[in-house]
């Protein structure tokens, strides 16, 4: 398995996400970007944390967290319905290293300028 991973749901107003510290690290569960459960490490099998979603009156939620093979996976339990939680990238990709972010209106600019240059030569 990776070193981490960042599982990653919006439930009933509130986010839910559940972070993974290697294979038998700590398991914590946030909602709203607040530690609600955690789990100190796992070794086989299916990890199962409880936890609320806040609210009046709060809504209780299972987390199950388990490996198929090298690969982890995430289920969201609340109000009888189960949700497979999508594996979000803990970084942000932001395309190849070494590479700016394109600039459509640089570009614009400079094509603008070569047509009025070629304009103005006729």
């Amino acid at each position: 398995m990776a070193r981490g991973h960042r599982f990653h749901l919006d439930q009933d107003g509130h986010s839910v996400s559940v972070e993974l510290t290697g294979p038998s690290g700590p398991v914590e569960v946030l909602v709203d970007g607040k530690v609600v459960a955690l789990c100190p490490g796992r070794r086989r099998g299916v990890a199962v944390l409880a936890a609320e979603l806040p609210g009046d009156p709060p809504r209780p939620i299972t987390v199950r967290v388990g490996d198929l093979g090298e690969v982890p996976f995430c289920v969201l339990e609340t109000s009888g319905e189960r949700y497979l939680m999508p594996r979000v990238p803990l970084v942000p990709h932001s395309g190849p290293p070494g590479r700016a972010a394109p600039r459509p209106l640089r570009r614009l600019r400079a094509w603008l300028r070569r047509r009025l240059r070629r304009a103005a030569r006729r």
